[in-house]
């Protein structure tokens, strides 16, 4: 199926084990063009740190992009998708979507408060080449409906979103989505600003989970120009976290 938003052939499968897994296969077969892949539903999803993610079929937009990337541009391929998740979502809701670091999408106002969706993203490269293929695969994962089973979630519908039905809904979310992070990777200076200005994270007291069974608390003060999160300390130091589970202690004001 055709994409007009030139993000690469746009596919649909029913059921599939994961849309990342499927794009990333792809690519180390050496198939490393722009793809967009749809699932009704993921048998075996994932989330950050092998969590899984759980979805009824047909109650969530399930979206895989691949991008042709270099390693130094993968952040930014990421932060267009968030920002594009994001606003596609926002859009079509009378809550506010937030985003909250480091991949999620939220809502705290409203009804319905809770995480609505995440981004995961896997780089991959042919490391013999003398210039190698390189791609970034960013999976998306929203919820459209409520499922009752996933504590402290929240759906489109519950934050506003008017049903058309289900694969109507879908539709929706999908194009806004492409629509939007077409124009982020054609302009990709903004894309930073845009999420600090929509953060649910910066301004708020954090605990931060680091690798190595290492936490951290202070509070997060600004994204830096690659996305990591910036911590001042609660000893005052400043800290630069590329990599960690952060949990929010207080709202943001």
């Amino acid at each position: 199926m055709a994409n007009a938003t030139g993000l690469g052939p746009l596919r649909h499968v029913e059921v599939t084990g994961s849309t990342n897994v499927d794009l990333v296969a792809e690519a180390r077969d050496g198939n490393f063009g722009p793809a967009v892949l749809v699932a009704d539903h993921q048998s075996a999803g994932r989330g950050r740190l092998g969590r899984e993610w759980d979805d009824d079929p047909g109650n969530a937009l399930l979206v895989s992009i691949r991008v042709p990337a270099a390693r130094s541009g993968v952040g930014g391929v990421v932060a267009a998708v968030g920002a594009a998740a994001r606003l596609a979502a926002d859009q079509l809701t009378t809550s506010t979507v937030l985003t909250k670091w480091p991949n999620d999408l939220v809502v705290e106002d409203g009804a319905a408060p809770g995480k609505l969706g995440g981004v995961l993203a896997e780089y991959v490269a042919e490391p013999y080449e003398c210039v190698p293929n390189e791609c970034v695969v960013v999976g998306v994962g929203i919820n459209v409906t409520a499922i009752e089973r996933q504590p402290g979630a929240t759906s489109m519908v519950q934050c506003g979103m008017v049903p058309r039905g289900s694969l109507a809904d879908r539709d929706l979310l999908l194009s806004g989505l492409l629509s939007a992070l077409a124009q982020r990777l054609a302009n990709p200076g903004s894309v930073l600003e845009e999420l600090r200005t929509s953060s649910a994270t910066l301004g708020t007291r954090v605990r931060v989970e680091l690798p190595g069974n290492r936490i951290v608390l202070g509070e997060a003060v600004g994204l830096s120009d690659e996305g990591h999160l910036v911590l001042r300390c609660d000893d005052e130091t400043s800290l630069t976290i590329t990599a960690g589970d952060v949990i929010h202690l207080r709202p943001a004001t």
